[in-house]
């Protein structure tokens, strides 16, 4: 499967915050929203709710990795926005892997052979 490509542009955020589902969870929400693409496209959003620059980072770094190892495992043709929330600022890695996965199969994300 192709790399995702990264949501870069406030309109595609608003877009999928407006238009598409969410599935919450105790660290993140995961938003999803169909596209007629043979990609996938992901943003990370991290609010200052988190914590300082530093905390904020980490999260992110922790968000994008987990979703690395996953990608592959994910069907094409969505744009998929990840917010953290505030409890994220004391998540493990673990955590944070543990709800990823949950809210990726609520969704019903994965491929089919993968579950």
């Amino acid at each position: 499967m192709k790399v995702p490509e990264k949501i870069k542009k406030n309109y595609l955020f608003k877009k999928v915050y407006s238009k598409g589902k969410y599935y919450a969870e105790s660290c993140l929400v995961l938003y999803v929203l169909k596209n007629n693409e043979d990609t996938n496209k992901v943003g990370y959003s991290v609010s200052k709710k988190i914590g300082n620059s530093v905390k904020r980072n980490r999260v992110k770094r922790l968000m994008r990795e987990n979703f690395r190892k996953i990608s592959d495992k994910i069907k094409p043709g969505y744009l998929i926005v990840f917010t953290a929330r505030p409890k994220s600022s004391e998540a493990s890695y673990y955590d944070i892997e543990r709800e990823m996965i949950n809210a990726v199969k609520r969704a019903r994300l994965f491929k089919e052979d993968v579950e």
